[in-house]
């Protein structure tokens, strides 16, 4: 026994399992093949040891089976994981066993790990999370499976093979995909006076802010927990739903700073800016983070933050709002406020995920730490499946702000609008140059005495 571990029999029911007959007990060897810590959480098994678990006949500990569907691709391969599957479906009996005894192990153990496999099954092909498009070659052999006469007496069976008829069916039509719905009552849009020329001050910041939440939650809703995985796992980027939602941040950052800067006038650009912070205050307060940091970054840019002439026009009603938002995302101990935001609130949220301004995302930060702080093995050569826990558990955070979306109206002139203006500056090459170099006409640096002859003409005390 490893020190400070448990048998996985005081584990399981204890009191009932002490009295069990031997051949209900369970197939894996304690201390050997699978290990536990004293509260009973897997902290490492074999392969075969934690599919055993998975499936086991004592009782179902639902907490282990969400982390191991959600993470077994991190040790093995789907095609292991279904051979094994399907040779603890067909589990022999114990040698010498018969009578009652015989009859009392198929009802106990046989039939509830079979049933259990089905469910595992069920649950592994309605889930593009876990079977993905990639792994679509494993229905044939589920299929082969499904179909034996065993399989088929069981009414498990006979439901699972119907769900995978219809899976291969949808195939063709790549119709495998998660829909969310959310029955939050719509607020009404709040729609342009005119459908003339598209001005971002005639549009409200609040539809503003619903707009670009709307598209950044159809981003968010993409991404699938194994590029979570990948990510934190490789330290690149990708063509995955991360690198979009990364990618839509920084264009939004660019629109904020292009839209202030193609301003001549100081008076104008304070509008343009204030107009921004109403629209990331708007955007904090429906808990779409993603866009609310993408608008700060945008008014932080160097280009756009030593804008002296626009900022002293800023009052402080306004700077108030920035602060705000700044506070939420404040990168201090290891964002803990926003940390501890997120534990409050409920879905629907665009939370912050992803590199914006080279700044590394909360939960991508958290896998990485997780796959760089700790072994792949351990006592030889067990998986590590205490590691694997914790970053399922990060996965199942972000999963729940992926169980309900946003139900706003799209607004065609609006989000029209914000589609041309986040793509105009997709080929223009090294536009933080052109930004800076727009910065300083905007705004020359000045003398101390250059500022008073400006202020004194603004004031009409010089001609």
């Amino acid at each position: 026994m490893v020190p400070g571990r448990t048998s996985a029999h005081a584990i399981d029911d204890s009191s009932a399992e002490s009295n069990s007959p031997w051949y209900l007990s369970p197939d894996y060897t304690d201390g050997i093949d699978i290990i536990f810590d004293n509260a009973g959480n897997v902290l490492g098994g074999t392969v075969q040891a934690l599919v055993e678990r998975l499936t086991t006949h004592q009782h179902m500990d639902t907490r282990f089976t969400t982390s191991f569907l959600l993470v077994f691709k991190r040790f093995t391969d789907i095609d292991t994981f279904i051979r094994l599957l399907i040779e603890r479906f067909w589990i022999p009996p114990p040698k010498g066993l018969a009578g009652r005894d015989m009859d009392e192990w198929r009802r106990l153990k046989q039939h509830v790990i079979r049933i259990r496999v089905l469910n595992t099954f069920k649950t592994m092909i309605l889930d593009d999370d876990v079977v993905e498009e990639k792994d679509l070659h494993v229905l044939d052999q589920l299929m082969e499976f499904v179909q034996h006469d065993v399989v088929q007496s069981m009414a498990a069976g006979k439901h699972l093979l119907v769900q995978i008829r219809r899976i291969v069916c949808r195939i063709g039509d790549r119709a495998r995909v998660k829909t969310m719905v959310s029955y939050d009552p719509q607020p009404t849009p709040i729609l342009p006076r005119s459908n003339r020329r598209p001005n971002l001050l005639e549009f409200d910041p609040l539809e503003v802010a619903r707009q670009v939440t709307m598209m950044e939650c159809e981003i968010f809703m993409k991404i699938k927990a194994n590029e979570f995985l990948s990510r934190s796992r490789e330290k690149k980027g990708g063509s995955d739903a991360i690198s979009a939602a990364i990618e839509t941040s920084n264009k939004i950052a660019c629109w904020v700073a292009d839209a202030v800067l193609t301003k001549e006038d100081a008076r104008k650009r304070a509008l343009i800016v204030k107009h921004f912070i109403q629209i990331a205050d708007r955007c904090r307060n429906m808990q779409n983070f993603s866009s609310m940091v993408a608008i700060i970054s945008g008014l932080n840019s160097p280009s756009v933050r030593r804008l002296k002439r626009t900022w002293d026009q800023i009052s402080q009603k306004f700077a108030g709002m920035l602060s705000a938002c700044e506070m939420t995302i404040d990168s201090g101990n290891n964002f803990n406020n926003y940390r501890q935001l997120l534990q409050r609130i409920m879905p629907p949220c665009v939370p912050f995920i992803g590199e914006l301004l080279s700044t590394l995302s909360v939960h991508l930060t958290t896998l990485t730490f997780i796959q760089d702080g700790a072994p792949n093995f351990i006592s030889g050569d067990l998986v590590n499946f205490s590691k694997q826990a914790k970053a399922a558990e990060e996965i199942q955070k972000i999963q729940r702000w992926q169980s309900k979306p946003f139900n706003f109206v799209r607004v065609e002139l609006i989000a029209n609008y914000l589609h041309e203006q986040l793509n105009k500056l997709n080929d223009v090459p090294d536009v933080s140059d052109i930004f800076w170099n727009w910065s300083h006409e905007r705004e020359p640096n000045e003398t101390e005495d250059d500022k008073i002859t400006r202020l004194m003409r603004e004031t009409g005390f010089l001609p």
